[in-house]
Parts: structure tokens; C-alpha cells; sequence
């Protein structure tokens, strides 16, 4: 055994880091991501790739012009936020194909395949059930009396209602005075979108019907568990072609690095540079309507687990006299007063950093969202 640990020593201190000049040195290229909505609003977010060794926040393109086009020539633009997001509002299109065009600030002109304008089916059901792993698993199920085969892409948001480990009563003014707290900072809602590549074909199947997909899954005993969860489930239909470009994405991001995974490669989507033909656009442009549908759970529908493991599990509150209020800062917020027995002595106040007791430092809101 001593020997073979050598010799596995041996041959890992051989191994030298690779950085091919193609990685270091490669030219940025566009990013478009997202669709159109022929339904209703759209966004498209552009922003321009970077080096793996890059530890720079992501550059995006603010000052692009940005158009969808029909085979007629009639243009639709869409405005920008000048944050790398151009947004289209809900409007008539009429034509059955469009095609994405975009002028960076840089003049590099790009532009996309005509693609059809798809009408989405309605989403059958969104639901939950309990995993064999103590997990909370959420599907969708959806079909389309068309006899073809369909192609589906789902996106989804989810909200979940969350504490912090203390509630605060009150709070220092100006004048650094102890004074009831007015705002209420205990109670929060947080939202996600979710990042990874959701898709499915029907191609296998006798029927255009897609049953029981799995969109997302936590356990039981996990934050989102704890109080209340809502998932809002976004359906697209999109053509084979677009199915058959993410499915290449799906397993060139998520099976990269396993030893049975697919060797890097370039996936090429539907969008071309025209004015620079060498260079690349990573995306591909869809358009079509949008099914959506929300579910909740809460946590009295759901097994009560011994302990919940939340970001909160560490946090500790301490204690300071009230003669040292005034000195009092850093990182913290008082929490409430002690008193002696049963007062009205006060015998000092509770204290907890600002992540304990402020929910909102956990990425959340205290704005009670309209749907809850």
C-alpha cells in the first residue's frame, strides 16, 4: 500500500496546468440570450463572453441596436435599459416568421435565421410531490392534440418566504438613541430564476404529451421548505432545430468533466456575424407564445423535519449594558431590550449581526410579493 502511494504521488506532482492560447487569447463573443414573446413582453440580455481565466464581472452590451424583422421587411425595435437588457412590449405580430438583428457599439452587425412564430400548448398541471430522498419535487405536465412531435423549453421562477434568526424591536435614531423599531425586518420573500437547460421532446413517444417533467427539487428540511414556496413554471415551444442546439449545450455544460462526458466544442446556434463572418454569437433565437402556470407548497402540506438547515443556523445574539449603547456599531443591529425579572429594570439589549437580523442581507425582499 506504501508503495502504491508513492507512485500515485509520483504521477500527480508530474501533471503541469495546460492554458492553450485559444482559452487565454480568444476574441469576446456576443451573447444573446433569450426569446420573443410573441404573446406578451420579451427581453433579450446581450453581453460579450470572457477568457476562463477572466475574473472580471461579465461586460455587457449597452449601447446595441436591437430589432426583430418579418420577410416583408416591416422591423420591430426593442428599447434598452442601457444595463445590457433590450426588452420588446407586447404588440401585434402578425407575419408567421421573424429574425433577429442586432448592431453592437462596436459596428459588428449580426443577424439570425428566419424562424416560425409557434403557438405554445397550455400547461396541464404543475405539481408537487415527496421524493424516495426526503426531497420536494416539482413537475410539469403539458400536451398538444397536434399529432407531430413537439419540442419544449421550460424556464421557471421561484419565491420562497424566509426569516431571519431574530426579530428586532427596535433600533438606535440619529442621535444614537434606543428607539422602538418602525420598519419590520424579520419577514422576507426571495426569487430566483432558474439557470439550468430545461427541455424535452416528444419525438419517442406515441402521443405529442409530456408527463411529469421534472423542473426543480429541494429537501424537505431545507430553507424552502420552511415556511412557504411558489414555482412559476414558463412553457415554450421551440422548433427541432433549437431543441437539437440546447441539448448540445445541455450536455456540453453539465456532463463537461466527467470521464464518460462530451469533449469541449463549439455549439453553433442560429445567429451570425455578417459584418465579421469569422466571429461567433453564442444564442439562438426563438419565437413563439408563452404558457405559464404557478404552484405552492407549504410547510404544513409537508413532513416537519427535526431541524431545518437554513443560513441562519450559526447565527448567535450577544449582549451589551446600556451604558455602552453609545459607543455601540460595526456590523450589528440590536435585537431587544433585558430587563431584570419581569421589569421594568433594564438590565441591557440584545445585539446581532446585520446578516442575523436583517433578512434583506440575504438576498430577499420585505415586500410581500402580490401573488402570495
Amino acid at each position: 500500500m506504501k508503495r502504491l502511494l508513492i507512485l500515485i504521488m509520483s504521477v500527480s506532482a508530474c501533471v503541469d496546468p495546460y492554458n492553450p492560447p485559444e482559452i487565454s487569447q480568444s476574441v469576446p463573443a456576443l451573447i444573446i440570450d433569450g426569446f420573443i414573446n410573441s404573446g406578451g413582453d420579451s427581453k433579450l440580455t446581450l453581453s460579450w463572453s470572457q477568457n476562463i481565466g477572466d475574473s472580471d464581472q461579465p461586460q455587457y452590451e449597452t449601447a446595441a441596436t436591437v430589432w426583430i424583422e418579418d420577410e416583408a421587411g416591416t422591423q420591430h425595435y426593442l428599447n434598452s435599459d442601457n444595463t445590457g437588457s433590450y426588452y420588446l412590449y407586447a404588440q401585434p405580430l402578425p407575419a408567421t416568421r421573424y429574425q433577429l438583428r442586432i448592431i453592437t457599439a462596436n459596428a459588428r452587425h449580426y443577424q439570425s435565421d428566419f424562424e416560425p412564430v409557434l403557438q405554445t400548448p397550455s400547461i396541464d398541471s404543475v405539481r408537487w410531490r415527496l421524493t424516495d430522498t426526503a426531497g420536494v419535487a416539482f413537475h410539469v405536465s403539458t400536451h398538444d392534440d397536434q399529432p407531430a412531435s413537439g419540442f419544449y423549453k421550460w424556464t421557471f421562477e421561484e419565491t420562497w418566504e424566509y426569516r431571519s434568526a431574530f426579530i428586532s424591536s427596535i433600533q438606535l435614531d440619529a442621535s444614537n438613541q434606543v428607539v422602538p423599531r418602525t420598519e419590520y425586518i424579520n419577514q422576507c420573500w426571495r426569487t430566483l430564476t432558474n439557470t439550468d437547460i430545461l427541455i424535452e421532446s416528444t419525438t419517442r413517444l406515441q402521443k405529442n404529451q409530456v408527463s411529469q417533467f421534472q423542473l426543480t427539487s429541494f429537501l424537505q428540511n431545507s430553507e424552502r421548505a420552511r415556511y412557504r414556496y411558489s414555482l412559476l413554471a414558463r412553457q415554450q415551444a421551440i422548433t427541432q432545430a433549437a431543441y437539437n442546439y440546447w441539448k448540445q449545450v445541455k450536455q456540453s455544460t453539465e456532463d463537461l468533466g466527467t470521464l464518460f462526458g462530451p469533449l469541449p466544442h463549439q455549439v453553433n446556434g442560429n445567429i451570425k456575424c455578417t459584418s465579421h463572418p469569422t466571429e461567433i454569437a453564442i444564442g439562438y433565437f426563438s419565437i413563439s407564445t408563452v404558457s405559464s402556470e404557478r404552484a405552492f407548497v407549504s410547510f404544513l402540506q409537508l413532513p416537519i423535519p427535526t431541524q431545518y438547515i437554513t443560513q441562519y443556523n450559526g447565527c448567535e445574539a450577544l449582549e451589551i449594558t446600556p451604558t455602552m449603547v453609545s459607543s455601540f456599531g460595526g456590523p450589528y443591529l440590536l435585537i431587544e431590550p433585558i430587563y431584570i425579572g419581569f421589569g421594568p429594570m433594564l438590565a441591557g439589549y440584545k445585539y446581532g449581526s446585520y446578516f442575523c437580523v436583517d433578512c434583506r442581507y440575504a438576498g430577499g425582499t420585505t415586500t410581500k410579493p402580490d401573488f402570495w
